[in-house]
């Protein structure tokens, strides 16, 4: 905000309250934003001169990297505001390679001219002979501050009054109270709105008219997500939640309400060839009103440019001040190749599906980008994670053949661009689960987050090492975090309720994972979880119902906790049946050793889930990592060979 002292400026039809930060058109207030105002009054107090651009810049933005287009889009604004037209420029001339100058007559006002009316009113009656109540009303109506309280507070005194002066006290009551009332609307009013420190990148709109490039508009809305999500004073929701409001008819301030955002950044993409139109708005969530809008035409190869570009637009918007940092990670692109920049896209979008078949595919994408650009580090990133995926949280490969891919594209990407908080991401969960190196995974998912403190997944999967660890009240605030950028994300609300069941909150992690279920009553994995904690505290009617609901809708992903569940439930001969079925299954597909391990545990027999244990030691099973708190080995770890593997891969208690 330019410094200024308090004065009030006359020019044409307008008046400047530079102390109430106002601006009138006669008796009406003109609506103007916080940088249009800031602009105004520079050069209200410069009339006259003509201030060079960069001092304009400085006194509006100080100390931030702006883009000189912010100052001329403010400068569009404000003539518009003015009522100035294109060929008529009675306020503001534009001055040939300086700047702007104002050249209307400014004079300046006295603080008093706004009220004499009123005062002579208050002087009438207190020449009635009216005693020092109404005294104090007129010294509470003489200041243009005038609390609400003060003035209804000094009426009443007069109120109180009797006979005679009633009517006259009724006048000063009405008196009082309506200018206490346009008091505090012109406070509020002229109160600069709250700063901005959260914000959901909408579904960007495909305006093409085929469906078929609707990847090109997701792949864009992610970016910009990851763009923004580099400004760490900004709290940005993620993809998952973004997403959930593809094509919806809610109203924004509903949205935003959901989300519990301050902005909303909405827009649309038009794509021909090599061309590329982004027509982009930032909106105020709760008055639907539009604070910045910019159309972008650019040449694919600048797209990576366009999108730091964007970012960098918005910030000084919201009066968000960048770090030296972030406007370095934002400044940080190159020119893409066309088809590498498709290819990386389209892997995204496979990506996101979440299915294996899908990973797949877009493993093929992202190797298919690496080979037309070489040095494009977030298609390594992304290729790193597939393989993560497919290792761990879809246990369809042998860890032994995809971890040390996945930490190898994930070690590639960051000697590409040390800046990728998703490649830090993927290598800290594989230093974890595969090598376990837990202190070396702790600062890489701590770098991850200091990198994009808004990035969900970093902060999930370190809230499930925490968990692992043992470390219970780190996890839960760690997964709450993650879930506050994350809100409707199926797989975090569904983590939320497993940290409170591994914390001992039986009943607030069954609620949870039943509002998660309202959200989609066919994610399988919840059915899982809670299916486990019915069996955890003997409800064994309810945890086969839950595990045959997830053993359905996973095709025989989630066979090895029924099978647990028949065990400890005394249906030994249904969780025999359970077992043989998943040997079988490993015939043909990788089936993690500790799954067939917690059958066994969970029928007693001791040697032989050692036994398994012991193979899932040997190829690096992802999940031998839940092993000081997976409830299925409750009656192991007290057993000497239970306290020495959890000693071996770094979980002694």
């Amino acid at each position: 905000m330019p410094p200024t002292g308090k004065h009030r400026y006359q020019f044409g039809p307008f008046r400047l309250d530079s102390a109430e930060r106002m601006l009138y058109r006669d008796v009406e207030v003109v609506p103007l934003t916080a940088k249009v105002f800031d602009i105004l009054l520079v050069f209200v107090e410069n009339s006259g001169r003509t201030p060079e651009k960069d001092e304009v810049m400085e006194q509006v933005w100080p100390g931030q990297f702006v883009e000189e287009g912010n100052l001329t889009r403010n400068i569009s604004t404000l003539r518009k505001v003015l009522g100035e037209r294109p060929d008529d420029h009675r306020y503001l001339v534009t001055i040939p390679g300086r700047g702007y100058r104002f050249v209307a007559e400014v004079r300046e006002v006295a603080d008093e001219a706004e009220r004499p009316r009123l005062r002579s009113n208050v002087a009438e009656l207190a020449g009635n002979g009216l005693d020092e109540s109404i005294g104090a009303a007129a010294a509470a109506l003489d200041r243009i501050a005038v609390s609400d309280g003060e003035a209804v507070a000094a009426a009443g005194q007069v109120k109180r009054r009797t006979g005679v002066v009633w009517r006259v006290s009724l006048t000063v009551f009405g008196l009082a109270l309506a200018f206490a009332l346009y008091a505090l609307i012109r406070e509020r009013r002229s109160t600069p709105p709250s700063q901005i420190t959260s914000i959901v990148v909408l579904p960007l709109q495909n305006l093409s008219g085929d469906p078929a490039p609707e990847y090109f508009a997701d792949g864009m809305t992610d970016a910009l997500i990851g763009e923004l999500a580099k400004v760490g004073a900004l709290r940005i929701i993620s993809r998952t939640s973004a997403m959930h409001f593809k094509g919806t008819k809610k109203k924004l301030p509903e949205i935003a309400d959901k989300l519990k955002v301050g902005a909303v950044v909405e827009g649309t993409v038009l794509r021909s060839g090599d061309r590329l139109r982004v027509r982009v708005e930032l909106i105020r969530a709760a008055s639907d009103q539009q604070l910045w809008a910019e159309t972008y035409d650019h040449d694919l190869g600048d797209v990576l440019a366009l999108q730091s570009g964007i970012a960098r637009a918005i910030a000084p918007e919201i009066e968000i001040k960048l770090t030296p940092g972030e406007q370095a990670r934002l400044a940080n692109t190159h020119p893409v190749n066309r088809q590498a920049y498709d290819d990386y896209l389209l892997g995204i979008y496979h990506w996101n599906r979440r299915t294996e078949k899908s990973m797949r595919r877009a493993i093929d994408y992202f190797q298919s980008a690496i080979r037309e650009d070489a040095s494009y580090a977030p298609a390594y990133a992304g290729l790193a994670d597939c393989y993560s995926l497919l290792a761990y949280f879809f246990s369809y490969e042998d860890p032994r053949e995809f971890s040390p891919k996945a930490k190898a594209e994930a070690m590639k990407a960051l000697e590409i661009d040390g800046t990728l908080a998703e490649a830090h991401t993927t290598l800290a969960y594989v230093m974890a689960h595969y090598d376990w190196d837990w202190q070396g995974a702790e600062r890489e998912y701590k770098r991850a987050i200091e990198l994009n403190a808004s990035y969900a997944t970093a902060q999930q999967r370190y809230a499930l090492m925490l968990e692992e660890m043992g470390r219970t009240e780190e996890s839960l605030t760690e997964i709450k975090r993650a879930l506050d950028l994350d809100p409707v994300s199926l797989s975090i609300n569904a983590s939320l309720g497993r940290h409170l069941n591994e914390a001992g909150l039986y009943d607030q992690a069954i609620g949870q994972w039943r509002k998660t279920l309202e959200m989609d009553p066919n994610f399988f994995q919840t059915h899982i979880n809670l299916g486990r904690v019915y069996a955890r505290t003997g409800r064994y009617a309810e945890s086969f119902a839950e595990l045959n609901k997830a053993v359905k809708l996973s095709r025989g992903g989630a066979l090895a906790e029924l099978g647990y569940a028949y065990a400890v439930s005394g249906r030994r001969s249904e969780a025999q049946q359970v077992l043989a079925e998943l040997l079988e299954v490993s015939r043909r597909r990788y089936v993690s050793s500790v799954d067939v391990a917690g059958i066994y545990a969970g029928l007693g027999k001791k040697d032989q889930a050692f036994a398994w244990l012991e193979k899932a030691y040997e190829e690096r099973a992802g999940n031998l990592a839940r092993l000081r708190n997976d409830s299925r080995f409750d009656s192991l770890r007290s057993d000497p060979r239970g306290k020495d593997l959890l000693r071996r891969i770094g979980l002694a208690p």
